[in-house]
């Protein structure tokens, strides 16, 4: 577990979305779903701030995602390959069954298909190479427009599973684990650098984050990104020495979205500022124009000051003015009455007192007096000796009364009463008298009309609100009711002065327009608003493109968590620490078990996207290729050994099929890839194609010792077809007990015939075979019976461990072998038979007398052997 460890700390320093992608894969290893590629896309996008709109979370891979224990896989057996279609010209409707356990050996020559079964399992299965094709019949010129196709029969986890293959398809994910070997992997195990096949567990975790999961995630971002229209040029007609032109040509991630919608935004006087360039630019005497514009701007400026005039009779302070007067000529009213009232002081007062005559009778007493009668005294003098200037009586009893007299002249209460009422009525006059019309008829009313069609009818709707108010104001200055005064709403003088100040601009811009540099200031005025007026137009679109452009930039910026080198180095950290030293030690063991421990080899690795790579090289003080240095038959040896040692460091016994292992390799080196073989069946499934009959022989000899005979097919060509399928091996390389079994069959069959008397020629032609076949049985016998198999043919050593078993011959047994073997001659067509004799063949009840003899002379001898 000390490599789970170090894989849970090593996830603890990456991005939380590979934390969470390492705990999926572990908790998943049959391989992560859409969904969950689904689920690390989002979260790859959401740290670089792009939606994530399930809220998804990620959660980092713990000691608790991490198994207590890893199983290993089960193996794929494969029980059968059938039903192989445009095949080169292999016959149609095989079945090429395989021994699920222990070893199966296809044997065939050459031409008898045995290549096309074993290209159609290297394309199928797991091979180094996958240079060879594999073709249809090359003599059918209909056939080459089909696709080459077959069905395999395989067992996995005692599930059984029919898996079909197509040249045109990709290879079944179910026969991944079969591995192939054959001459052309051979080569690449020397020359090529190597993928290692096989990870320990936790290791594949790291190669698959670094192989599958970033690699799909790299494809979906690649697939969005291409998707995103970020082409800028669609807006090239807003390009220019403008705000708006500068924006376009620089619109990146970077530009503000605030900035865009502004310069698209233009306020109504931007908006009339540009119909107004508009006119200016386009004018062809703009001198003119702007006297035009002047003489209007100062008409409206009249308008606006006569509006003025009109509410000033009428408006708040005229009213506040107004309250005052009316309020003066009520107080001094009411201090008139109160004077009237002190004056009579409960008299009786002849009439007309205290009106104007008797004011003037008064004033004149009083010049009297100060001038004539008291100049020395203050008037009235009151003293006690003073008397009336008037009647020139004494005063004693009329003091009080002269003195109110003179309290009341003084006051003038009166004349300010009478004041105060002219005051009043001099405002209500005014006020009455004053025109409010604002005089835009005519001439000027047409004007107001042209340049703003909404000021008249203001303007005469104002003077109708102003004509209401002054009623209502003098009404107020009789009755005081001043709270129902209405208000002055829709004063047009603001518009006037607008309007006035508008026209005024107007005739500067059109004073400035013929002026050069002037001229040239309004005309990038005008373009700028022009340009701004446009961008307006399309402000959905270009922030659309903004929005994409942010996009773009955000998901650009995904590529560096995607990057793959990061875990390509901790990939061959840990592949350094645990899986090298476990592959050369176990190539060493493979090089050893097949005589080659003497040729000093070393890997030399590295990593490439997170796969970890290795290639064979000679361990010597010269830089020289294993190709260039060791033999034919060396390389073939180094090759089946890093076959082999691949294989060991498997999670899983899957099958493992041979095609042809032992070219070039000499008799010594065949028999320890043989026993090699046979080793390995004991722990796996093995399929050997070969067409060399001693390696065959090699392989049924090591299966033996072990106690696990393998299964023998062999393959034939019948007619223009190859590749038909028979159980054991060929005639020739049965031994004596299969052949004894094959004549007792043929026997069987001729024995269920009517045997005529005379037989034809094609039946006598059969029985002669089946002696021909008696013949060679007779012979087998000796070598592997009656000489124990001491002596075989195409065997390099006598089997000397065997002669315990040979046994003299009594005269009888050697007399019944020569027999069988004269009669034989003497029917085959071996030697040209004497055509006068024209002897009848063999019945089959002859044929079967004949096999029993053979039989007898092996049992007698078996009887002799247990005494």
């Amino acid at each position: 577990m000390a490599l789970l460890d170090n894989i849970l700390t090593w996830t603890q320093t990456l991005p939380v979305w590979k934390q969470d992608a390492a705990r999926r894969l572990f908790q998943k290893p049959d391989g992560l779903s859409g969904e969950d590629y689904d689920a690390l896309y989002t979260l790859l996008k959401s740290v670089h701030g792009l939606p994530n709109p399930k809220k998804l979370k990620a959660i980092p891979l713990s000691r608790d995602h991490l198994p207590k224990s890893h199983a290993v896989d089960d193996p794929v057996v494969l029980k059968a390959m059938r039903d192989l279609k445009h095949v080169n010209c292999i016959a149609p409707d095989q079945t090429l069954h395989f021994e699920p356990t222990g070893m199966t050996v296809i044997y065939g020559g050459n031409g008898s298909g045995k290549s096309g079964y074993a290209r159609v399992m290297k394309r199928a299965c797991c091979a180094r190479d996958q240079s060879e094709s594999v073709l249809p019949d090359a003599n059918d010129p209909a056939a080459q427009r089909c696709i080459p196709e077959a069905m395999f029969d395989i067992e996995t986890g005692r599930t059984a599973k029919e898996v079909y293959w197509s040249s045109k398809a990709e290879p079944p994910e179910e026969l991944a684990s079969i591995a192939v070997f054959d001459c052309h992997c051979a080569r690449l195990y020397l020359t090529k650098e190597q993928e290692v096949a096989y990870l320990p567990y936790g290791l594949d975790i790291v190669e698959a984050l670094a192989n599958t999961v970033l690699p799909e995630l790299e494809r979906r971002l690649n697939q969005e990104i291409g998707g995103i229209y970020t082409d800028v040029s669609q807006f090239d007609s807003l390009r220019g020495d403008t705000a708006v032109g500068d924006l376009i040509t620089g619109l990146s991630h970077k530009t503000a979205v605030e900035k865009v919608i502004k310069l698209a935004t233009l306020s109504d006087e931007e908006t009339q500022r540009a119909e107004e360039l508009d006119r200016t630019l386009g004018e062809s005497d703009p001198a003119a124009k702007a006297k035009e514009l002047k003489l209007s701007a100062q008409r409206l400026k009249e308008v606006a000051q006569r509006v003025d005039l009109a509410t000033a009779v009428v408006d708040a302070r005229a009213i506040e003015k107004l309250k005052i007067v009316v309020q003066e000529k009520v107080d001094a009213e009411l201090a008139e009455q109160a004077a009237v009232k002190l004056l009579r002081s409960g008299e009786s007062l002849l009439p007309g007192t205290g009106e104007s005559t008797w004011k003037a009778l008064f004033e004149a007493a009083r010049k009297f007096s100060i001038e004539k009668a008291y100049p020395d005294k203050l008037f009235p003098n009151t003293e006690h000796d003073a008397v009336c200037v008037l009647c020139q009586q004494p005063l004693q009893c009329a003091i009080d009364r002269i003195k109110r007299f003179e309290k009341y002249i003084q006051d003038d209460v009166a004349k300010t009463a009478a004041d105060s009422r002219q005051k009043l009525a001099t405002a209500v006059d005014s006020i009455s008298q004053a025109g409010l019309s604002l005089g835009v008829g005519g001439a000027l009313a047409s004007e107001l009309d042209q340049v703003d069609a909404t000021i008249r009818p203001q303007i005469e709707a104002f003077e109708k609100i102003l004509e209401g108010r002054r009623r209502k104001v003098l009404d107020a200055a009789q009755s005081q009711a001043w709270d129902s005064l209405p208000e002055m709403d829709g004063n047009p003088r603001q518009a006037i002065r607008n309007l006035s100040a508008k026209q005024y601009r107007r005739s500067r811009d059109y004073q400035r327009a013929c002026d050069k540099a002037h001229a040239s200031a309004l005309r990038k005025e005008h373009a700028s608003l022009s340009a701004r007026k446009a961008l307006s137009q399309c402000q959905k679109q270009v922030l659309s493109l903004l929005d994409s452009l942010k996009k773009k930039h955000a998901l650009e910026a995904c590529r560096s968590d995607l990057n793959t080198k990061p875990i390509s180095l901790k990939s061959r950290e840990l592949a350094n620490a645990v899986v090298t030293s476990a592959l050369k030690g176990a190539l060493d063991e493979e090089f050893t078990n097949l005589g080659m421990g003497h040729i000093k080899t070393k890997l030399k690795e590295r990593n490439a996207k997170g796969r970890i790579l290795h290639q064979l090289v000679l361990d010597v003080p010269t830089i020289s290729k294993v190709e260039d240095v060791l033999s034919e038959g060396e390389q073939r040896a180094i090759a089946v050994g890093s076959f082999m040692a691949e294989l060991a460091l498997a999670s899983h016994s899957s099958g493992i099929v041979f095609d042809d292992p032992v070219s070039s390799l000499d008799h010594k080196r065949r028999g320890l890839v043989a026993r090699r073989l046979a080793a390995e069946s004991l722990n796996r499934q093995v399929i050997v194609f070969t067409h060399d009959i001693v390696f065959l022989n090699q392989l049924q000899a090591e299966c033996t010792a072990l106690g696990v005979p393998p299964g023998l097919r062999f393959l034939e060509r019948i007619g223009k077809h190859a590749g038909t399928i028979k159980e054991g091996l060929p005639w020739d390389h049965k031994n004596y007990k299969e052949r004894i079994d094959c004549l007792e069959k043929a026997q069987k069959a001729f024995e269920k015939l009517p045997w005529p008397p005379e037989p034809h020629e094609e039946l006598a032609r059969q029985m002669i075979q089946q002696y021909s076949f008696l013949r060679s049985t007779i012979e087998r016998v000796v070598q592997d019976f009656i000489l124990n198999s001491t002596v075989r043919r195409f065997e390099d050593y006598i089997r000397v461990d065997n002669l315990n078993l040979v046994v003299g011959l009594e005269a009888a047994e050697v007399t019944e072998v020569q027999r069988l073997c004269i009669r034989c001659h003497g029917i085959v067509e071996a030697h040209d038979p004497v055509s006068a004799r024209d002897s009848l063949p063999p019945t089959a009840e002859e044929f079967s007398k004949d096999i029993e003899a053979l039989k007898a002379v092996i049992q007698t001898i078996k009887n002799r052997r247990a005494s």
